[in-house]
């Protein structure tokens, strides 16, 4: 009675999980291209395009599509140079190995010794789904393409996206920077904030050898996760190009949760064994994924994940089926939920990015479809078995299907 009654509440975790989940996702990350060309919407309004220097005011936001309607984030930093100034100050010393990525993918100053301590960014080209940005001017408005695009740190993990937007006539480059990791279950990327990565990019001209002036300015920027803030950047020179970046990553999360996995595994040595297993598979195709795009930057990211997301979705089932007939279904329980759990967290962690709310309500529903087959296989119960493998497929349909 008991072991049914934690069968049902899993059950219904997982439904109302994947419901949740499916609510709280917004749109899809993809709009068929328009044409560039046409002709402004009578949708933007006057009171939302802001003045930057020279001729022409931006809409202060990206777009899927050249309507305000496929509005994304908002332009958070602003160069008052051209777009190959600001590209050649970005990308800073002249020792970095640049290398492109494929397709589907208030002022300060500092000690030079500490800069120089400092982790440099290796910034490259990106190239990813389209996005476009407004401005109008003494012609009329125009809807801008990316007039180019930059990543620090690697597809398959964490990275700083940058989208740049140069003005008609050159007087400044608008930038839409944001922090995005590839999610293994949505096989497509994340954003969870666009604050830190402007920050960061401050950071390369507060700390580095480019003289430049940095400072905030409030335009009352709505929408589009802006807090109404736009980092301004004035190129003074470009004698010596070089920036900095600490990162401030924390694995205190990670490491607390080891230890409690560890104090569980004394007592449930075969559940500790899946557990361990477990988050091993979710940590280690991470770290194949980064490993192997960086060993192979000619191969492209998606050919590199397709094969890793099969040990994702058929090998952490086939290995909770084969481990638990050896396990009390209580044990089996906790060492699935505390081991993939475990996983997941190690995973986020380890990418020091906030886990947004619709996808914390969907790993969590994973998680129960999960118990649900260990509880079910440790048991010998057919049909709790099934339901728990169902609950795991549909969980992962959902995400390839763009509801989540």
């Amino acid at each position: 009675m008991r072991r049914t009654t934690v069968v049902v509440a899993l059950l219904v975790a997982v439904g109302v999980g994947l419901a949740a989940s499916g609510f709280f996702a917004g749109a899809g990350d993809e709009a068929p291209p328009p044409t560039v060309d046409e002709p402004a919407p009578a949708a933007v309004d006057e009171a939302s395009l802001i003045a930057v220097d020279g001729d022409y005011r931006l809409w202060p936001y990206t777009s899927r599509s050249t309507s305000v309607e496929g509005r994304t984030l908002a332009i958070n930093v602003l160069f008052d140079a051209d777009a190959e100034t600001t590209r050649r100050a970005i990308e800073g010393r002249s020792g970095a190995d640049w290398e492109e990525t494929e397709a589907a993918e208030a002022a300060a100053t500092a000690d030079v010794e500490q800069v120089e301590a400092l982790v440099e960014r290796d910034w490259a080209d990106a190239h990813s789904s389209d996005r476009y940005s407004y401005v109008e001017g003494p012609d009329g408005g125009v809807w801008l393409e990316e007039t180019f695009e930059l990543h620090d740190g690697a597809y398959l993990g964490v990275r700083d996206h940058l989208r740049a937007y140069e003005s008609p006539d050159g007087a400044y480059t608008a930038v839409q920077a944001h922090e995005e990791y590839y999610d293994w279950f949505r096989l497509r990327h994340t954003v969870p904030g666009i604050d830190d990565p402007s920050v960061r990019l401050e950071d390369e001209f507060i700390h580095g050898a480019v003289d430049a002036e940095v400072s905030r300015e409030y335009r009352g920027i709505e929408g589009g996760w802006s807090d109404g803030w736009v980092s301004v950047i004035e190129l003074a020179s470009l004698a010596a190009l070089g920036g900095a970046l600490l990162r401030r990553r924390t694995r205190a999360a990670a490491v607390e949760l080891a230890q409690r996995t560890r104090r569980e595994a004394v007592r449930h040595a075969d559940a500790a064994v899946l557990g361990a297993a477990l988050a091993a598979v979710i940590v280690g195709v991470r770290v194949a994924g980064v490993a192997l795009e960086t060993a192979y930057p000619g191969a492209g990211p998606k050919l590199i994940a397709a094969p890793l997301y099969l040990v994702i979705a058929v090998g952490i089932p086939a290995l909770v089926v084969a481990r638990t007939p050896e396990s009390e279904p209580s044990a089996a329980l906790l060492g699935v939920v505390v081991g993939l759990g475990a996983g997941f967290v190690i995973d986020f962690a380890a990418l020091g990015v906030a886990v947004p709310p619709d996808l914390l309500v969907h790993r969590v529903a994973l998680l129960a479809a999960l118990g649900v087959a260990a509880t079910g296989r440790a048991a010998a119960d057919r049909p709790v078995l099934a339901a728990g493998l169902a609950g795991w497929a549909i969980g992962l349909a959902l995400p390839l299907a763009d509801v989540i």
